[in-house]
């Protein structure tokens, strides 16, 4: 039988910047063969389906694993230290900001090879994160994506079609512009626009304009023709698609058709939080905000769900995934057991549970319709989004893009709240993310 779960605190916080770490797994510290696995993951809840799951993998393998919870603060604070001291986990989530630092540290193991056609099965939007020239580094368990999420009560009161809403970077006006306008209303009922408009008491707000790299920046960047990152995984943000992407959300916050942008770079919540509240008409974020939002709202309004705000290159959600990823180990034992405790994580036994809690879209193909189904049964139709995107917004890749990200944003935000030049900040901002990648 599987060992109990063991939820690890630590008095570490924070976000590690981690570089590439030393190789110290294949001659570090090694398990006893015949110890149980370890399985490592961010989220309590998932932890517990999947130690609930694994009885019958131990019981048709005799593999005992151990699954470890860390809550996501001290999980890449603890993570470098173990790669560093040679105690890894067996295996353990990853996600596509850290994956090159511990591939180039020689502390994973290539996958591809022990999955086989396996690997078919999955959505390519999540496996395909992890894809790099050498193979396949990771075994993909759930991915996400940027959506659109519409109050009823108020769009349909001015006649809005949130599924057809676009957007002009170069023009006066566009359909989101113009429902936005529509439904930004002051505390005396004038609309934006009006004689008296008071934007200073404003009782709902159009759009979810602000700097959320995963939710706006990268769609509406991705959506005008350019990218936060190149394939190599440099700074490329401030292209002209970019600084026009963020000009144009910016002088939204600016027209009062999106909460101050002096607010929502302080209070990075705040767009859900007025959503939820009856106040924004137009929320953009992601499928891992659905959880909050269905409690939030209750039964106060209804809502709906569509594809991101399109732009002149179309619809372009930003899609990220989680993966298990398996420590490269010198055991030879050791690592066929690892190589069946990934194959099993990439099946529908081990992805069933998390698609039926809601955790995330599962990356087993087969199993989209039971997550719309969960979500259906808690009165949420999450197929009016489609199936999987193809040609979605990435998140961040490549060595130290986290930190390089982070670099960024703090600039950006001074776009938003009207302390900087757009075409100045962002260049400040690339060559702030680039220093900050080293």
């Amino acid at each position: 039988m599987p060992t109990r779960r063991q939820l690890l605190l630590t008095a570490a916080t924070g976000l590690a910047g981690i570089g590439v770490l030393p190789a110290c797994s294949r001659g570090g510290q090694e398990s006893d063969p015949a110890d149980g696995l370890r399985l490592r993951v961010w989220n309590e809840q998932a932890a517990g389906l999947y130690e609930k799951a694994l009885v019958a993998f131990t019981d048709a393998t005799g593999i005992a694993v151990e699954v470890q919870a860390m809550a996501w603060e001290n999980y890449w604070t603890q993570l470098p230290l173990d790669a560093a001291e040679g105690s890894l986990p067996d295996v353990f989530w990853m996600n596509t900001a850290h994956l090159d630092q511990y591939r180039d540290g020689d502390h994973l193991v290539e996958v591809g090879a022990g999955v086989g056609d396996l690997a078919a099965q999955w959505e390519p939007v999540a496996s395909d994160l992890y894809r790099r020239q050498d193979g396949l580094w990771g075994v993909p368990q759930l991915w996400e994506q940027s959506v659109l999420v519409a109050n009823r009560q108020l769009v349909d009161e001015v006649g809005g079609d949130p599924s057809a809403l676009r957007v002009d970077l170069w023009a006066e006006s566009d359909p989101l512009r113009d429902l936005a306008l529509a439904l930004t209303v002051d505390g005396e009922g004038r609309r934006a626009g009006e004689e008296g408009f008071d934007p200073a008491v404003r009782r709902v707000t159009g759009f979810s304009a602000h700097p959320d790299r995963t939710a706006v920046l990268g769609p509406f960047i991705a959506g005008a023709g350019g990218a936060w990152q190149d394939e190599q995984g440099a700074f490329t943000f401030a292209s002209e698609a970019g600084v026009a992407a963020v000009r144009y959300l910016a002088g939204m916050a600016a027209a009062h058709l999106a909460p101050p942008g002096a607010e929502t770079t302080a209070q990075p919540r705040l767009c859900r939080d007025l959503f939820t509240k009856g106040q924004l008409g137009l929320l953009q974020t992601g499928t891992y905000d659905l959880r909050a939002i269905t409690e939030g709202v209750g039964e106060a309004f209804p809502w709906s769900l569509h594809p991101v705000v399109a732009g002149p290159e179309g619809t372009r959600p930003l899609v990220h995934a989680i993966a298990a990823v398996g420590r490269a180990t010198t055991s030879e034992e050791r690592t066929k057991e690892i190589a069946e405790l990934l194959s099993w994580l990439g099946g529908i036994d081990a992805q069933r549970p998390l698609a039926e809690a809601r955790l995330g879209i599962p990356a087993h193909r087969d199993l989209r319709g039971a997550w719309d189904q969960a979500w259906g049964s808690a009165g949420v139709d999450t197929a009016a989004i489609g199936g999987a995107p193809e040609n979605p917004a990435r998140p961040e890749h490549g060595l130290r893009s986290a930190e390089g990200t982070a670099a960024a944003l703090s600039i950006i935000g001074e776009v938003f709240r009207g302390e900087a030049d757009v075409n100045e900040a962002m260049s400040r901002a690339q060559q702030a993310a680039d220093k900050a990648r080293g």
